[in-house]
């Protein structure tokens, strides 16, 4: 199973007023969970700055999650259906 790292930016409207949870999603795989999240913990600060900069500092983010491949293409998914993230 493959793990991804998914920092989850600010909720904020988007242009309809819904209610919208950017994500930001560096292209990083792993083979196990754990590999991902002792990534993720010692490299917090990097991956919140590349965050911010792909949103141009317009939005900050709240936290950070290793899902596995089911969820991501769930994830993708809807997404793709919303069509209301080009990163995912």
């Amino acid at each position: 199973m493959k793990w991804f790292i998914v920092v989850v930016m600010t909720t904020q409207l988007n242009v309809g007023q819904q209610p919208e949870t950017p994500l930001w999603i560096p292209e990083l795989v792993f083979d196990a969970e754990e590999e991902c999240m002792t990534f993720a913990r010692n490299n917090q600060l990097k991956l919140f700055s590349k965050s911010i900069e792909s949103y141009k500092g317009s939005v900050l983010p709240t936290g950070m999650k290793c899902i596995d491949q089911n969820l991501m293409n769930e994830l993708g998914e809807i997404y793709r259906k919303n069509n209301n993230e080009e990163l995912i």
